[in-house]
């Protein structure tokens, strides 16, 4: 792509295209050569290009019809490369479900990076993930209990996946240049059997940060009496923060009954 491509970045997208080398090699070298992988959001393809030389296939994700068209054009002349041009929030379960990926890449737009970390984090990968986010998002995922950024993703994440901050970005990493840092986080399985359902920790997460400076036992009131929280363990009177993934796992199971 031209530098055109870059300096024409979408703000509604939330694009900020990675220019630095360094960093593109960390990334693309945290996936192991022959993997088979999605990538979110190619956009010129700094990362992507340096994939395709490691990978067995690389499906994309991009909504953006530029970068779309142009990575459909390499396909062509590429059978690793596959092409889904849509919105990641709406085919992403469809992609995994299809390619049967070891791994996820991607620098995620900002402005969806919450919800789609959520979704991310439902998936259990045989490789795992390299996501790139402003630095303040990967503080909050990879935060263990007692951060004042810990919180709901903090929890989710570990589900399926140990976390690791693998670098941090400065702005000028980037073009157009972000208003904040970046961070790139490197998830891999820890293999533990999972407490419960993800779909059901999700919404015992939610409902327990509902109120972060509230605690357990009244964020819960009328679910789980401070009987049961002492029953599993658990000290009604901590806050969420307080909370390891094992203990929210033992909440879960108790609203199920």
């Amino acid at each position: 792509m031209t530098n055109k491509d870059y300096q024409s970045a979408k703000k509604s997208l939330g694009q900020h295209f990675l220019r630095d080398h360094n960093a593109i090699q960390r990334i693309t070298h945290a996936i192991p050569k022959g993997a088979n992988v999605i990538e979110i959001g190619p956009g010129p393809g700094a990362i992507t290009e340096s994939l395709l030389e490691r990978v067995n296939s690389l499906a994309v994700i991009e909504m953006d019809d530029r970068f779309a068209a142009h990575w459909q054009g390499v396909a062509e002349q590429n059978n690793k490369l596959s092409v889904i041009h849509g919105d990641v929030m709406q085919d992403l379960d469809a992609a995994v479900t299809s390619v049967q990926p070891e791994w996820i890449a991607g620098n995620l737009p900002y402005n969806l990076s919450g919800p789609l970390t959520a979704m991310l984090a439902s998936y259990n990968l045989s490789g795992g993930m390299v996501l790139m986010y402003q630095r303040e998002v990967a503080e909050r995922i990879a935060a263990g209990p007692g951060s004042k950024t810990y919180g709901g993703l903090s929890v989710l994440v570990r589900h399926f996946y140990d976390v690791k901050r693998l670098l941090t970005l400065p702005p000028g990493a980037f073009s157009p240049p972000p208003k904040v840092h970046s961070a790139v986080i490197l998830l891999t399985p820890h293999g533990n059997t999972p407490a419960c359902a993800y779909w059901q920790l999700q919404k015992t997460v939610r409902q327990g940060f509902a109120h972060r400076r509230k605690t357990i036992a009244n964020n819960f009131r009328g679910s789980i009496t401070a009987e049961q929280f002492e029953s599993i363990d658990i000290d009604p009177r901590k806050r969420p923060e307080q909370l390891g993934y094992e203990h929210w796992g033992k909440i879960t199971n108790q609203l199920l009954g």
